[in-house]
């Protein structure tokens, strides 16, 4: 304003007075001072403009700085800039505070050593740390990674290079927490696993079926289980129904079609036959499924041949169960009936709708038992099974004889969840046994106890004398004509009069302990009460007297007599074999004095005796080594034929003084000593050289039986014996049988079992001789493994007049066939008796009636007479 004021004056001045121009210089001057006037209107105007726009720019500014830090803030990711030219202050979010424990004091922004002082603690690496925090200050490039920390957290970081005006580089770094999808990844990664090893476990597969590509995808699981190559994920609909048997196909493809139809789940069992042909029975389950995709069924296949396979089993039980020839029950933890089959109804003789949980209440405990029936039940669950006799009250009042066999079946808890009880009818059974046991104890002739039951006897009554002191006499008698009466009335006639001393017996001495038939002729008394020399005289006297009189038999008058050989107990011995030597010697001694007498035993009846019996003793032995002793062979025939099918071996002593001497003349003696080893073993090396020999000359050789004793039997040398003989003679095993009696077996019958099993295992045979003479148990007669049985004479010989004989021969008969044995009847000496034993089913024969033993020579002449012509009968 001055400036123009100043300026106008020199104007004014220079050219022009002041008085004339003073008007237009005021105006000039108004004029100017009205432009500058609107020129400072004017620069006020743009200052005020100027003044907004500044106001406007810093409130936009703000905004903007506030909407950053809201949206840094709140980011989901932990957040780190960094600027090149001002890397002493790093700025970080809330996020990013939080994740590495920064304190709120910093506000947000912090020192590279700072940081450093609050990141490295969370680190086990230091270089892990280094190289991550290097990188957090001097990155040029764009990364990406992952880093664990101390803590067991997983943190994901990426890191952002921007460049920015002014050649400057800012680093965004963004950190991610990722220890919870880690978790989940890796249970997502547990849970598959668990399910792959779940389908391996439960033999299952996935499949799923596309399909309008018509293909399968196969998950690895049912690629294994079908036996498909596990490259091959995807196979085709025709390969995969080529699986199925022909019979099952066109079902299961148009099941497949109509779930895809009905979009509808389904179930089907069948049969796949893999590539080796092996079977597996499966379960294919599947649904409809609609995807972008594909339409496609999916589903699982499990292999369910293991349950399938048990329930075949269970199916084949259950038939045995209701098949079996015994009476099977199932029972529940209460006892009640749940299942049975129809041979139960039968034992019970009830029909099935009256078969109730009741009947068990029936039963009835046997003596044989030694048991109530409610302990039997006690025992059961205490012990877990029972076995054992009860008795059964049927609807006819009759008592049924059954064998029970009880068990508790218990679950993998051992607590009792059912019971399984095994019923076998044995009334029969054990009527037949007790007719066995008839057999086996008492004579069938007399009825008298015979030799077993009398030594049983006698060693009880020796035992329990020492403690009651009661003084026994025992007497032996051996009727003094009897061989005369069979040889000249016949052997019925014998049977008679044995039959009728029997009944003298008793009715002399009523008040006998015992009165037994010992074998043949001979008998035996066990006296008690009045053990005197005097009272047992009295009975001797009475004993003779009453069998010195007059027998009727057949209308004919027969005389025998008797003599006695009288033991007084213990006053003599208190051992029963000495006690029974010393009774036989007293009896020799009554026959040398004339027979119809007594003797009672005296010591010095030793050396009168003992020296004979030596003498005999060292003869035999002399005889066997320098082979006095002799083979006869006696035939064995074929009952439906009569052609002979194998031999028995006897023995003959040919004495060189006393001539031929059979063996009741000399065993007994070799039975006292070892000498019935060296007799054994002489018999059955003869009896294989002889095989040889015939076998050498082109013969056809038959099986021979050989008599072994109760002492051979019991020991392992008889094994190690035949296991010599068949080294020499492989082929003799089926040529050469062993024979043991029914005493020798019972004599060590656990012995005998291990040494006849022994020789079959070789392939050599057994039979049991002269059954139903001695006591058999049946268990053992079992364990033995016999092949053959061979019924006892005695019952041969009546069989054809005698029921009892008749009766006792069928049932040993039966007996065997049961027990798949061959039976051999001994002692045949009439057609009726053979034509009797055939209709029996009895299958092989042996007797006078076809042969009597035949020497080496006969023998010889008989096989060569086979071998040329047709066989014959001896």
């Amino acid at each position: 304003m001055q400036d123009m004021l100043h300026t106008l004056m020199e104007r004014h001045l220079k050219g022009r007075t002041l008085d004339s121009d003073v008007a237009s210089f005021i105006e000039e001057l108004s004029q100017a001072m009205q432009q500058q006037q609107q020129q400072v209107q004017l620069l006020e105007r743009s200052l005020e403009l100027a003044s907004n726009e500044l106001y406007q720019g810093r409130d936009y500014l703000h905004m903007s700085q506030e909407l950053f830090d809201a949206t840094f803030h709140a980011a989901k990711d932990a957040m780190l800039i960094i600027v090149q030219n001002d890397e002493s202050c790093i700025r970080y979010n809330q996020l990013f505070a939080s994740m590495w424990r920064l304190p709120a004091s910093y506000g947000y922004e912090i020192t590279p050593s700072s940081l450093q002082q609050f990141m490295q603690p969370a680190f086990d690496d230091l270089d892990t740390f280094y190289s991550i925090f290097n990188a957090i200050i001097r990155n040029d490039q764009d990364s990406v990674g992952e880093i664990r920390l101390k803590d067991g957290r997983y943190i994901e970081y990426e890191c952002r290079i921007r460049e920015q005006p002014g050649n400057h580089i800012s680093r965004l770094w963004m950190m991610t927490d990722i220890t919870e999808r880690k978790l989940d990844k890796k249970a997502l990664e547990a849970s598959a696993h668990d399910l792959r090893l779940a389908h391996r476990l439960a033999k299952m597969g996935a499949w799923t079926y596309d399909i309008d590509r018509q293909e399968f995808r196969l998950s690895a699981e049912l690629l294994t289980l079908l036996d498909i190559s596990c490259d091959k994920t995807r196979i085709s609909a025709n390969t995969f129904f080529s699986l199925v048997p022909s019979q099952d196909k066109v079902k299961i493809m148009q099941l497949f079609s109509d779930a895809a139809s009905n979009k509808q789940s389904f179930k089907i069992e069948t049969t796949f036959y893999l590539a080796d042909e092996e079977e597996r029975h499966v379960v294919i389950r599947g649904g409809f499924k609609q995807s972008d995709s594909c339409t496609c069924l999916l589903g699982v296949l499990q292999d369910v041949s293991d349950s399938y396979h048990t329930s075949e089993q269970i199916k084949l039980s259950s038939r045995f169960f209701q098949s079996s020839l015994q009476g099977n029950i199932l029972l529940d933890r209460q006892r009640n009936i749940i299942d049975f089959n129809d041979v139960a109804c039968e034992i019970f003789h009830l029909e099935r709708n009256e078969f109730a949980s009741g009947i068990m209440s029936r039963l009835k405990s046997a003596w044989t038992a030694n048991m109530s029936i409610s302990g039997m039940w006690s025992y059961v669950i205490e012990h877990g099974s029972w076995s054992g006799e009860v008795y059964f009250s049927s609807s006819d009042l009759s008592d049924k004889i059954l064998w029970l066999s009880l068990e508790a079946y218990k679950n993998s808890h051992g607590k009792i969840v059912n019971f399984i009880a095994i019923v076998n009818d044995i009334t029969e059974s054990k009527k037949t046994q007790e007719k066995l046991h008839q057999i086996a104890y008492f004579d069938s002739q007399t009825r008298l106890p015979n030799r077993l039951q009398f030594e049983r006897f006698l060693s009880q009554k020796l035992r329990a004398m020492a403690f009651t002191k009661e003084p026994l006499a025992l007497i032996y008698l051996d009727l003094d004509r009897f061989k005369y009466v069979n040889d000249s009335l016949g052997h019925h006639a014998g049977d008679a009069l044995l039959t009728l001393v029997g009944e003298r017996l008793r009715e002399s001495v009523p008040d006998a302990l015992m009165i037994a038939r010992q074998g043949g002729d001979e008998f035996v008394l066990i006296l008690s009460g009045y053990v005197n020399y005097d009272g047992v005289a009295q009975r001797c006297e009475k004993i003779v007297s009453a069998l010195s009189s007059v027998f009727m038999i057949d209308d004919n008058p027969v005389y025998v007599g008797a003599s006695l050989g009288v033991v007084e107990l213990p006053k003599h011995t208190s051992d029963m074999v000495t006690a029974m030597r010393y009774a036989d010697i007293s009896l020799y001694k009554a026959k040398s004095a004339g027979k119809g007498c007594y003797r009672f035993w005296q010591s010095e009846y030793l050396t009168d005796v003992t020296p004979e019996r030596m003498r005999l003793e060292s003869e035999l032995r002399e005889g066997i080594e320098n082979g006095e002793l002799e083979l006869h062979y006696q035939p064995k025939v074929e009952a439906e034929t009569g052609q002979h099918c194998g031999l028995e071996a006897l023995v003959r002593w040919q004495h060189p003084k006393l001539g031929l001497l059979y063996p009741d003349q000399f065993i007994s003696i070799a039975e006292e000593t070892n000498l019935i080893i060296e007799l054994d073993r002489w018999v059955i090396r003869a009896v294989a050289h002889q095989q040889a020999e015939w076998r050498s000359a082109g013969f056809e050789l038959l099986p021979v039986s050989i008599n072994v004793s109760a002492t051979h039997a019991s020991r392992h040398e008889l094994v190690v014996l035949f296991a010599e003989i068949l080294a020499a003679y492989p082929y003799l095993a089926n040529y050469i049988e062993i024979e043991l009696t029914e005493t020798a077996i019972m004599a060590n019958p656990d012995q005998a079992t291990l040494s006849l099993n022994s020789l079959l295992e070789m392939g050599v045979k057994s039979s049991v001789d002269d059954f139903g003479s001695g006591y058999t148990s049946l268990g053992y007669l079992k364990k033995l493994n016999a092949n053959t049985l061979k019924i006892d004479r005695s019952f041969i010989n009546g069989i054809t007049t005698d029921f009892y004989d008749r009766d006792v021969a069928k049932a040993i008969i039966a007996l065997a066939n049961s027990m798949s044995m061959e039976v051999v009847a001994e002692g045949i000496e009439t057609k009726a008796q053979w034509d009797l034993l055939r209709e029996f089913g009895c299958q092989y024969l042996q007797g006078f009636y076809f042969s009597r033993p035949l020497t080496v020579a006969c023998m010889t002449h008989i096989l060569k007479h086979r071998l040329e012509e047709a066989p014959m009968l001896s």
